[in-house]
């Protein structure tokens, strides 16, 4: 049972990351624009590398974790992943902008989960998907 749920969330948490990726490297551009839109005071080569760089760590993270290649490390990865995500989406919420996160468009899924592209929204969800990371990494180091 416990190898079941550890396939489980390794493939919801690493699919999740490896489709946000993909959705963001054929769209430099709008990556850019996403990273800008936080208002986040940084110097445009920041801001660049981070926007060439993130589609990139988020496939490279999701990979990882769904074949379980170094998954404590991967875990880890995703957990300081989700965490500066959250924290980004947090600080976006409290300010009161009106931004696209930047994530990936789960609305395609359904409409209504057009609300977790939204600073508050996406909050939540990271935070979920934190919680499942947390989970995950513990089940994973039981079974060692």
């Amino acid at each position: 049972m416990k190898r079941a749920v550890i396939i489980v969330l390794r493939l919801l948490l690493g699919g999740f990351f490896l489709a946000a990726g993909i959705s963001k490297v054929g769209s430099p551009l709008g990556t850019l624009a996403a990273v800008y839109s936080y208002q986040i005071v940084m110097p445009d080569l920041l801001a660049e590398m981070i926007a060439a760089a993130l589609p990139w760590m988020e496939i490279l993270v999701g990979l990882a974790v769904i074949f379980g290649w170094w998954l404590p490390v991967a875990l880890g990865w995703l957990a300081a992943l989700l965490c500066a995500f959250t924290a980004l989406t947090v600080q976006a919420w409290w300010r009161e902008l009106d931004i696209d996160c930047g994530c990936l468009d789960l609305s395609l899924l359904h409409p209504a989960l057009a609300a977790l592209s939204t600073p508050g929204g996406a909050a939540l969800r990271n935070i979920v998907l934190l919680v499942l990371t947390a989970v995950l990494a513990v089940l994973v180091r039981q079974r060692r």
